[in-house]
C-alpha cells in the first residue's frame, strides 16, 4: 500500500562491556580479593600476546587486584624458580618458550594458581557439572548468551569447535544449564544441518567467515568467539554482512565477548586468592 514501508528486520549487537563491569564489581566488593593476584607471562615479541597481556594489565584497577606482566623466563630452571616465589594465579599466554610444552607448564602451575581452568582437576570438575574454574572464554560465551536471552533451560544450542579451551567446556556448561546442545566442527560436512535448527550458535573456530545466513535459523542469536586479524581489521566467524536482518543478535567483534572474556579471568584470579564472588 501507499505511503507504507514495510519494517525491516535490524540484527542487535552485543557489546561486553557492561557485563564485563558488572563481573568485575562483584569482584572488586568481595573484601577476598585484596588476597588475590595474577601473574602474566607472555612473549613480548608476540604482537598478539602482548596485546592481550596489555588488555589484562588494564583491566587490574578495576578488579582491585595486582596486575604482574613479565617476558617468559630463559630457562626451565628459571621459571621453576619464579613459580616457586609466585603465590598468586598465572597465566601463561601463547606462544610458550619452545623448552616447555603446554601440559608440563599446567601442571607446574598447578591447580591452585590455574586461571585459566585446563589443569585436569578444573577440567574434570566441569565434566563432572560441578564447575569451579572454568575457562574464561567459555564462562564469557556461556555468560554472555544468559544476558542475551536468559535462562538457557530448554534452548536450543550448537557450539561449533570443540578445543579445550572453548568448546569443550562451554557445550559442558550449557549441558549443566538445561540446554540440548550439538557439538560441531569446522570440518562437519554439512555444517549447515547442525547449526540453522539452534536457537543460539556459538562458532569459537577461528575461520573468518565460516558462517552465514544459511547457516542461522531467522531470529538466532550468534555468539561469535573465533576472531582473526585480517591486515588491519579483526574479523569473526560470523558474517556479520550476511546476517544482517537475520539474526536476532550477534556479539560485536572484538567487543563482545571479549571485555567479558578478561572479566572472567579476573574472577578466577580471584577465586584463587580465596574470594567467593
Amino acid at each position: 500500500m501507499r505511503g507504507r514501508h514495510r519494517h525491516q528486520p535490524v540484527t542487535r549487537i552485543f557489546r561486553g562491556d557492561a557485563l564485563a563491569d558488572e563481573i568485575l564489581g562483584a569482584v572488586r566488593a568481595d573484601p577476598a580479593c585484596a588476597r588475590a593476584s595474577l601473574l602474566v607471562l607472555r612473549d613480548a615479541s608476540a604482537p598478539p600476546a602482548a596485546a592481550y597481556a596489555a588488555r589484562i594489565e588494564s583491566f587490574a584497577p578495576r578488579a582491585g587486584f595486582p596486575v604482574t606482566v613479565r617476558d617468559y623466563p630463559a630457562t626451565l630452571a628459571e621459571l621453576r624458580t619464579l613459580l616457586e616465589a609466585t603465590q598468586g594465579a598465572v597465566l601463561p599466554i601463547h606462544p610458550l618458550p619452545d623448552w616447555i610444552d603446554a601440559a608440563t607448564l599446567t601442571a607446574r602451575v598447578g591447580p591452585d594458581r590455574d586461571p585459566e581452568g585446563l589443569h585436569p582437576l578444573h577440567a574434570g570438575a566441569l565434566a563432572l557439572g560441578r564447575p569451579g574454574i572454568v575457562p574464561p572464554t567459555a564462562d564469557a560465551a556461556f555468560r554472555v548468551a544468559k544476558a542475551i536471552v536468559g535462562p538457557l533451560s530448554g534452548k536450543t544450542a550448537t557450539v561449533v569447535g570443540a578445543s579445550p579451551v572453548v568448546g569443550r567446556p562451554l557445550a559442558l556448561l550449557l549441558i549443566a544449564a538445561g540446554a540440548t546442545v550439538r557439538v560441531a566442527q569446522a570440518t562437519t560436512r554439512d555444517l549447515a544441518a547442525e547449526t540453522r535448527d539452534a536457537e543460539i550458535v556459538f562458532s569459537a573456530v577461528g575461520h573468518p567467515g565460516l558462517l552465514g545466513r544459511d547457516h542461522l535459523r531467522e531470529g538466532a542469536v550468534g555468539i561469535d568467539i573465533g576472531i582473526t586479524r585480517q591486515g588491519e581489521r579483526l574479523v569473526g566467524d560470523i558474517d556479520a554482512g550476511k546476517v544482517e536482518g537475520h539474526a536476532a543478535w550477534l556479539t560485536h567483534v572484538p567487543d563482545g565477548v571479549g571485555p567479558v572474556t578478561v572479566a572472567c579471568l579476573m574472577r578466577n584470579a580471584a577465586l584463587l586468592g580465596g574470594a567467593g564472588v
